[in-house]
């Protein structure tokens, strides 16, 4: 048997190599035990409490399941959970119907709430940056860098709701501009491709290279009727703008 000065490294794979073995004195882990590592904490905080709350958030959100008769579907177990709720409610449970309906009614409150809010938001916004855009234009100034533009903000009248209908950064605004370069130089092939496709519908090759073609042409509708809109607004504005008197005169 080779001693172990002199074993040779496939000696025995119980026994590591000399050079491998722990030296007499020296500890095989010089670093120590690793710590253990720490739960991290959420943004609920690191109690009980805290982490039931953060695990039925998890537990809301994870989809589910749900058979209704033959057909089969997923959905969040939040949904599935209300929807049971207003199945039971609508068998006849006065006491889940209650609690719906006062989930329901604070739903609406909050989202009426939130709706004010941002009405009321819309028309400062508005106030606030359309003077400077007119400012600008009657200057002969480039627009501003706001965004967005005042007149995108589209308030309905009828229901108070705010749409934005243009780019909300500059950044945003930068890639429409280069869509619409793109766009335009695209027109042209738009149109001979609709041509073509009326001679050979079924030209897969065709229907492919039409279907990007049209969308470019769609965005180039759609930035036409946001300009006309512009426009518009533009042109109301001097209209409703109150004329300076020609009678007016100081005296001094």
């Amino acid at each position: 048997m080779p001693s172990k000065d002199t074993r040779t490294k496939s000696s025995n794979y119980r026994k590591p190599p000399v050079e491998h073995q722990f030296k007499k004195g020296r500890s095989g882990n010089p670093n120590g035990r690793p710590k253990k590592k720490q739960p991290a904490l959420g943004a609920l905080g690191g109690g009980v409490a805290g982490r039931l709350a953060a695990m039925a958030l998890d537990e809301a959100t994870r989809p589910v399941t749900v058979r209704e008769g033959e057909k089969t579907s997923e959905m969040p177990a939040m949904q599935a959970l209300l929807r049971t709720m207003f199945r039971a409610a609508a068998h006849g449970d006065a006491k889940v119907a209650g609690r719906l309906m006062d989930l329901i009614a604070r739903a609406e409150s909050q989202r009426a709430a939130n709706a004010v809010e941002l009405l009321q938001f819309a028309a400062s916004y508005k106030e606030k940056y359309g003077s400077i855009f007119e400012e600008h234009e009657s200057e002969g100034l480039d627009p501003p860098d706001i965004y967005p533009h005042p007149d995108d903000l589209v308030i309905n009248e009828v229901t108070g709701e705010v749409t934005i209908e243009g780019p909300t950064t500059k950044d945003q605004a930068g890639a429409r501009k280069a869509v619409r370069e793109k766009a335009l130089q695209l027109l042209p092939r738009y149109f001979e491709v609709e041509a073509a496709l009326k001679k050979e519908p079924k030209n897969q090759a065709l229907v492919r290279e039409f279907k990007i073609l049209k969308a470019y042409h769609d965005f180039l509708t759609s930035d036409a009727e946001r300009n006309f809109r512009h426009e518009a607004l533009r042109i109301s504005r001097r209209t409703l703008q109150k004329p300076e008197s020609k009678d007016d005169t100081s005296v001094e």
